[in-house]
């Protein structure tokens, strides 16, 4: 089931914060339009806030958290990143889901590892999550910021807590959902865009990695766009139809 917002339409769906913009990016969906002969698959509030993202001029490149550059075809998004080496993939992941429900008005909720949840509005009033006994618990002393839940979100959830407690299986892919192997490490990737002709889909590919470094568009060889074949051949992580996954909530 997907959670409609009822107070917004289509019309209406909100942009990507303007501050994550630059004078020389443009809107993901501008960046990488519909190949010719094919049509976009029907998207959701989420995928049509995806086509928002701000992209970076080509000769930009991926940078890890301190500096360093990644080699490989890529598209630099400008989704901001918490300090330090934290916002890796399911961490990316999470943090557009994040931004989007934030700015769309509804509760903000993810869990850990633990399967313990780990609630924005429980951060902003002023708690922390602590450990104990292999699960947390909350105590006075959070900062209240934003970027603060991030920090502790990325430091407790990962690819595990992704796959196993935010979010359910899916067999068709639309924009906004993940494809997720669950694991310490395991990797995840956000679908950002799917489109399709005839029987042939193709999806475009948003991908955080480890380090933490830029989110960006991991450049499939069909003008940035890959063919989904039961799953995504990337060379340095495949995966596959069985690691689709849709949000929960």
């Amino acid at each position: 089931m997907w959670w409609w917002l009822p107070f917004l339409s289509i019309a209406d769906v909100p942009s990507p914060p303007r501050a994550w913009s630059t004078p020389d990016s443009v809107p993901l969906n501008q960046a990488f339009p519909v190949p010719d002969g094919f049509i976009r698959r029907q998207q959701d509030l989420f995928g049509q806030w995806l086509g928002g993202l701000p992209v970076e001029p080509a000769d930009r490149a991926v940078r890890t958290h301190d500096g360093r550059i990644v080699r490989h075809p890529a598209r630099v998004i400008n989704l901001p990143m918490v300090s330090g080496d934290l916002q890796q993939c399911a961490d990316s992941a999470l943090r557009l889901r994040a931004e989007f429900q934030r700015q769309t008005g509804q509760t903000v909720t993810f869990h850990a590892t633990s399967g313990d949840p780990m609630a924005w509005a429980t951060w902003a009033s002023g708690q922390r999550p602590v450990v104990r006994d292999g699960h947390l618990a909350w105590v006075s002393g959070g900062d209240r910021s934003w970027n603060g839940y991030l920090r502790q979100l990325f430091n407790y959830a990962g690819t595990a807590s992704l796959q196993a407690h935010d979010t359910r299986m899916a067999v068709t892919p639309r924009a906004g959902d993940v494809l997720v192997e669950g694991g310490f490490p395991g990797h995840a990737v956000v679908i950002l865009d799917v489109v399709t002709r005839s029987d042939e889909t193709r999806v475009l590919i948003g991908e955080g990695f480890m380090p933490a470094q830029d989110f960006h568009v991991e450049l499939g060889p069909q003008d940035g766009w890959w063919t989904w074949d039961d799953g995504v051949a990337l060379p340095h992580w495949p995966l596959g139809a069985e690691d689709l996954r849709r949000w929960s909530r």
